[in-house]
């Protein structure tokens, strides 16, 4: 199959498409307040599209550009990553044209930026604001799947970018590329957790049961992504950088094995366990080589929520009241809004929002029935 390299990485954990507000106040020629509304298209995790219409301090306008993050990258995130440069065109109701030029500090989905408007037509002078965006809901929610147990660095999602994308020739294929696509980023992605973890519960004394139970399920993680990139027609990734796999903490403490608790809880037993059900429904609607793939990554699921389950049992045993606390306030898992699918998506793999609204609904049921009978 013709391939060609992707072009950039992909959306990770934002939506490729959202709606939101700004809000700015003119400082040059002279002060004015304005707002407006704004949609953004993400391209990639570092660069997006954006349509705004402004009113206020002066004629109502139309912008029009793009953004990029030129220092987004893999691996630890910091405030530089944030930088953003825009640019684009703008066209106000008394039909003057003019440049959009601004300096960011943010993401897809909330920044602060520093602009300036050059007519150039007209005669006035160039104007010069400051602003904030915030876009509070999601346009459009494309990937309506259970994610399982991707990493999260630094209250961020992450899973690794694409080295190659294959070529699909129809809407169908592509639909089917893109899924499989991004499940072998967030299998591959999990790896990482996995292999996380097995330092985090050595260095808090489990059992060494638990550690080795780690290190398989990374194993698995492997052999998943290799499958759904597979799946894909040869899709390629570019490896996470070790230290992503780096412990959060070297020695046994409250705070260490509640942060254990949490993710056992909310990535393990929900997570997994929802993605495990996800893939064994969606295994009954397919035939063929994709059934069997997604059975044995369901069974695989499975197995991973046990560790989870392991590890709270464990961790019940030595800390039951940090325990107790650390996950008697988390949420369960969000419901899933129905969307009608092509139901020949459905026999190709893909998981239908039926599919995975029944995947959520019975692992929280059934996760929250355990956990009562776990700390009777």
């Amino acid at each position: 199959m013709a391939a060609r390299p992707a072009a950039a990485e992909d959306c990770g954990h934002v939506a490729d498409s959202t709606i939101g507000f700004v809000v700015g106040v003119d400082v040059s020629p002279r002060a004015r307040w304005f707002g407006g509304i704004e949609g953004r298209r993400c391209m990639s995790d570092s660069t997006e599209l954006m349509l705004r219409f402004e009113i206020g301090a002066g004629s109502p306008r139309l912008i029009v550009g793009g953004r990029v993050r030129p220092f987004e990258k893999d691996g630890d995130h910091g405030n530089a990553e944030s930088l953003g440069l825009e640019a684009g065109a703008l066209l106000d109701m008394n039909t003057r044209l003019g440049l959009h030029l601004a300096g960011t500090f943010g993401g897809h989905s909330a920044y602060l930026a520093a602009q300036s408007a050059v007519f150039v037509t007209g005669s006035d002078q160039p104007r010069l604001s400051v602003l904030a965006g915030l876009a509070p809901w999601t346009l459009i929610r494309d990937d309506v799947s259970v994610e399982g147990r991707p990493l999260v660095h630094e209250g961020r999602l992450i899973r690794p970018a694409l080295a190659l994308l294959p070529f699909a020739r129809s809407a169908e294929d592509r639909a089917v590329r893109d899924h499989f696509t991004s499940s072998a980023q967030f299998e591959m992605s999990s790896v990482w957790t996995f292999l996380r973890l097995a330092e985090e519960l050595a260095a808090v004394g489990a059992p060494a049961t638990l550690i080795a139970a780690a290190l398989d399920a990374a194993d698995d993680e492997v052999r998943h992504a290799e499958l759904c990139a597979g799946a894909a027609g040869g899709a390629e990734l570019s490896p996470l950088p070790m230290s992503m796999a780096r412990p959060r903490f070297t020695a046994r403490s409250t705070e260490a094995l509640a942060i254990l608790a949490a993710e056992a809880w909310c990535d393990g037993a929900l997570n997994e366990g929802a993605a495990a059900e996800e893939a064994r429904l969606a295994a009954a609607e397919t035939t063929g080589a994709t059934r069997s793939m997604l059975a044995s990554i369901a069974q695989d699921e499975a197995r991973h929520a046990e560790l989870s389950w392991a590890v709270l049992a464990w961790l019940f045993e030595v800390a039951p009241a940090s325990t107790r606390a650390a996950i008697a306030q988390l949420p369960s898992l969000s419901a899933t809004v129905v969307e009608r699918q092509d139901p020949a998506l459905t026999r190709r793999g893909v998981p239908s929002s039926e599919i995975t609204a029944a995947a959520r609904a019975h692992a929280g049921n059934s996760a929250r029935s355990r956990l009562a009978g776990l700390v009777a």
